[in-house]
């Protein structure tokens, strides 16, 4: 395998207003990956499939590191073995600290994604504030002996910035020294101390120097004969510490404890193709700029000849011939076709391994699209590439792929080679998505599966199967909640007598609701409707019975069940409660 995901997770904050982010308890967050296994194999090509919105470009940028990883790891080219060794550490749990520190080894060798987390204790909190007291006070005392030396105090300008650069690096190397760990907030922290250490630097001063003086005449007179100084040294204390820290953090990040793999050294092994050739250009550059500015990033050619001689081969193989003729052009005057060869030559510059191309036919003409993808494929043939193609056409899915994953709302419903997923459909939504793909055949009259209603919010996904709201064939187990039966009963009830009791009704746990005392018309209803609408409204099949004493009779639903991904056929994983894994014959059972 050249790229195996496990449990990836990418979530964005949803930020709302000042005022509701202030008395909101918690951020609300759009999950747009929610726990996706995906393995890639060397040379293969892998589609990801779905409707827009359920996460392939996002899984697509995650892989390459484009955008943040909640959560998950990205394996780059991990052996067999090692793999095995994780897959059994990870069984093991983190309760056993053995399994859990051959776990995070395993991380930080070959995961892309792998982030230093341990946490910190109070010990190490209190040792690091006295480390960086200690700083600022050695600091503090050596402006006591400068301005002992001083006719005035801070008389000479030169003693203020000396001062302000000393405390400022004192600072800066000591808040990152162990036992702190490095972390996106290490030098904004330490700008801030350093920053607040300067300003209240003279109070101790005079303190030491046996002055009688308030807090603000203190700093009135050691700093007031050079105000001017004292609020520039102010401003690049913060700056100074925050540098230092930031260098010694990036330093430390790259030593052996903290290391992982080099996403910058892998960038030209993995690469994307965009979407839209309109859009990925820069507008002000030429072609050649274009092509070239991944050598020039990544500093793999030593000379402009080099340079030049790679960007011309890059455009020979895209088809752009000859190569002298399209170099010194502007995207503007260029062909649909021709801008996405160039975006496909700028990817392939760097020749590299693992190609994520995210629907780069889309946005193309259909009598263009048949050259650019037997471009790609004849590409993989000839520099032996791995694609990751990200389609909502399931019909090229079909033409392309050795193996598809089918996704929706964040997650894999269902996976295995292009003819289990395309001839051989299990998950009710890969049924829906095949039965609207034209066919060319006129004498073939397609059944097709419209889906009702819209794709959930992913800020509040459905409960169990994500896909139950819209899923024509789903039943109890599926995940209903109350108000998803409280709708339903409520479009049935219309303006109905009905309809006011079933306003007042109360949700009071998660797998049931509270209907008004003496509702005795309604519970009887209920039961009518259930007998006689479920087929037509499957939120009715989640009614399980209605219990209690009459002033508080309460209606309770059938309990959910988590919906894994199984595996029901060799490399042919579905996740649907109504799929259920083959059965092998007795004979085999026996044999075995």
């Amino acid at each position: 395998m050249i790229v195996r995901v496990r449990n990836l997770k990418v979530w964005f904050s949803q930020r709302g207003g000042l005022l509701r982010e202030m008395v909101s308890r918690g951020s609300k967050w759009v999950r747009a990956v929610d726990g996706v296994d995906i393995d890639v194999r060397r040379g293969e090509v892998f589609c990801l499939v779905g409707e827009s919105g359920c996460g392939k470009t996002t899984t697509g940028k995650a892989i390459l590191r484009l955008v943040d990883v909640t959560e998950g790891d990205i394996f780059l080219e991990m052996p067999e073995e090692e793999y095995a060794r994780y897959d059994e550490a990870v069984r093991r749990g983190s309760e056993d600290p053995e399994a859990e520190s051959a776990a995070r080894e395993l991380r930080r060798k070959f995961s892309l994604t792998w982030k230093e987390r341990r946490p910190w204790t109070m010990n190490q909190y209190l040792l690091v504030a006295f480390m960086v007291t200690v700083a600022g006070l050695g600091c503090t005392a050596g402006l006591t002996a400068l301005l002992s030396l001083a006719a005035s105090p801070f008389a000479d300008i030169g003693i203020v910035y000396a001062f302000s650069f000393a405390l400022a690096i004192a600072i800066g190397v000591v808040g990152t020294l162990p036992p702190s760990r490095p972390s996106k907030r290490t030098s904004l922290i330490l700008g801030i101390v350093s920053f607040f250490g300067w300003f209240l630097a003279p109070i101790p001063t005079f303190y030491f120097k046996g002055l009688s003086l308030s807090a603000a005449d203190a700093i009135g007179n050691a700093w007031g004969s050079n105000f001017f100084f004292f609020i520039l040294a102010g401003i690049s204390v913060p700056v100074i510490a925050a540098g230092v820290a930031q260098g010694i953090a990036v330093y430390r990040l790259r030593s052996t404890e903290y290391a992982g793999l080099d996403i910058r050294g892998l960038r030209k092994r993995l690469q994307l193709i965009f979407q839209d050739p309109y859009e990925s250009l820069n507008p002000k550059q030429s072609v050649y700029e274009i092509v070239a500015e991944p050598l020039r990033v990544n500093r793999l050619t030593k000379s402009p000849e080099e340079t030049a001689a790679t960007v011309a081969n890059a455009l020979t193989d895209t088809g752009l011939r000859p190569p002298e003729e399209f170099m010194f052009r502007f995207p503007h005057e260029l062909s649909g076709g021709q801008r996405q060869r160039v975006s496909i030559a700028a990817g392939l510059v760097l020749q590299p391994d693992f190609i994520v191309a995210d629907e780069p036919v889309s946005m193309l003409d259909v009598s263009i699209r048949t050259e650019i993808l037997q471009l790609m494929m004849d590409l993989r043939k000839s520099r032996g590439l791995t694609y990751l193609f990200i389609t909502h056409d399931l019909s090229l899915a079909w033409i392309l792929a050795d193996r598809i994953a089918v996704m929706y709302l964040g997650k894999i419903v269902e996976q295995g080679t292009a003819e289990q997923v395309v001839v051989h459909p299990k998950h009710p939504y890969t049924q829906a998505l095949i039965s609207v793909v034209p066919s060319p055949d006129p004498r073939h009259k397609a059944s097709r599966l419209i889906l009702k209603g819209e794709r959930p919010d992913p800020v509040d996904i459905p409960r169990g199967c994500r896909f139950h709201p819209r899923c024509p064939v789903a039943f109890e187990r599926c995940g209903w909640s109350p108000s998803e039966v409280l709708d339903a009963l409520l479009d049935l009830a219309g303006d109905g007598p009905m309809a006011t009791p079933l306003r007042a009704a109360q949700i009071d746990s998660p797998l049931s609701f509270r209907l008004p005392p003496n509702s005795g018309e309604v519970e009887a209803w209920i039961r009518e409707q259930k007998a006689s609408q479920a087929e037509a409204h499957l939120a009715l099949k989640a009614l399980r019975g209605i219990t209690g004493p009459p002033a508080a009779r309460r209606v309770v639903l059938f309990g959910l069940e988590p919906v894994p991904l199984v595996e029901i056929a060799p490399e042919n994983l579905v996740a649907c409660l109504r799929v259920q894994p083959e059965t092998p014959p007795a004979a085999e059972i026996a044999a075995a």
